[in-house]
Order: C-alpha cells, then structure tokens, then sequence
C-alpha cells in the first residue's frame, strides 16, 4: 500500500496502466467492418452498403437479444457483447445513410423479372 501511495501520489493523477487498451478499439472496428469486406467480394459494388445495412441490424439484434437473455450486465466487466452490439447498430446507421436502398430494390425486381 505504502508503494502504490508513492508512486500515485496525493494528486491522484489518471494514469494508464494497460499500453495496449487502444487495441480493443482496434479490435472492435475490425469486427464491425470484416462483413463489409466480405461483402465487397462476393456481391456487386452499388449493392454492398445496402446488403451491409441490412446485415449489420440483424447481427446487432442478434448479439443484444443473446446479451439480454444471458443477461450480461452493461456496467460490469463483461460488456463485450454489448460493445459489439453498439458497433454493428452504428454501422448499421452509417451504411442506411450512405447507401441508396433503391438501387436494392431496382436489382430485387430485376431478380424476380429473370425467367
């Protein structure tokens, strides 16, 4: 106790005890962006933030509905899920405004025009 007084001091000074907690930032945005890129492959450029929009809500209902059952407290230590929720709801937002959900629409028509 004596040692931890000394090196925090009176002032109580925030200070950084993991170096390496941006890569939690980093590790959040990889997860959350890997079905963009995935999509980008496999599906055609005008429809990937569409797809993407769709694909994000329904992996962030998916993950909130199982953190609520499980009932995975938001303040506690254990919020990955939670975070991961909140990330792919964000993305979800962003690719809803950036894409054009006619360009979906115009291509699910021709779909079902094609004998």
């Amino acid at each position: 106790m004596a040692l931890w007084k000394i090196e925090r001091g009176s002032s109580g000074k925030f200070v950084l005890d993991d170096p390496t907690h941006f890569l939690d930032t980093v590790a959040l945005i990889s997860i959350a962006a890997s079905p963009g890129l995935l999509l980008v492959s496999l599906i055609p450029l005008p429809l990937v933030l569409p797809v993407f929009s769709i694909m994000s809500f329904l992996i962030a209902c998916s993950l909130a509905l199982y953190a609520h059952v499980t009932n995975i407290k938001r303040d506690g230590q254990r919020i990955a899920h939670w975070e991961i929720a909140y990330a792919f709801t964000f993305m979800w937002v962003a690719a809803g405004l950036l894409g054009r959900p006619r360009t979906l629409i115009d291509w699910l028509e021709q779909l079902a025009m094609t004998p």
